[in-house]
């Protein structure tokens, strides 16, 4: 049976990682919301904290931003391997991952980072199956946002999300910001925005 064009769901993911090389470090965080076509109705959400896959391997730089010490890392109660499989098991609530016309499209602010570091951590766990549940290419928003704004980019200082969402009136909370959890609630409010504003020009 074909799918009608309005079945497609779109999983909005924020990842929080030990530093920048999807190799060398690891996420330590994730969250996602599966939300309708429209991004108006949440299906399902997942949140998890968990140990890194290497809790040994953490820049300064990361750890200062997102406000976790390697100690702390280290402390949390599920590993990095049970994490993956609860995620998993997420995702093989909603998705089929051996028909290969359901799927899902991976939707994040600077998409490319959050898809990788998934994609890396699924191949940790000789998981080489990313593909079978989300859309290839994921679809960022900060891609979005420059377009919508590309004839006044010199007006903003830098392309940071907290900055996206407080032009848009959206707000931001710096003593929450850096947290999975809420950076994707805020990513999902700036999509809305950019969806019902964004014409071509």
């Amino acid at each position: 049976m074909q799918k009608n064009s309005e079945d497609y769901k779109l999983c909005f993911i924020d990842v929080e990682a030990t530093g920048l090389d999807r190799v060398d470090h690891d996420i330590f965080q994730i969250s996602a919301r599966l939300m309708s076509a429209d991004a108006l109705t949440l299906i399902d959400s997942f949140d998890c904290t968990f140990k890194p896959f290497n809790p040994n391997n953490c820049q300064a730089e990361a750890t200062e931003k997102h406000g976790y010490s390697q100690e702390q890392m280290q402390a949390f109660e599920i590993d990095s391997e049970q994490a993956y499989h609860a995620f998993v098991s997420w995702l093989n609530k909603h998705i089929n991952r051996f028909d290969k016309t359901d799927k899902v499209h991976f939707v994040a602010y600077n998409a490319k980072f959050d898809a990788e570091f998934v994609r890396a951590w699924f191949e940790k766990h000789n998981d080489n199956y990313f593909g079978s549940y989300f859309w290839n290419p994921p679809i960022c928003v900060m891609m979005g946002a420059a377009w919508f704004t590309k004839s006044v980019r010199s007006a903003f200082p830098n392309f940071k999300l907290s900055t996206l969402c407080q032009c848009a009136e959206l707000g931001w909370d710096e003593d929450q910001a850096h947290d999975a959890s809420y950076d994707i609630d805020k990513t999902i409010e700036l999509y809305r925005y950019l969806d019902n504003n964004l014409i071509a020009l």
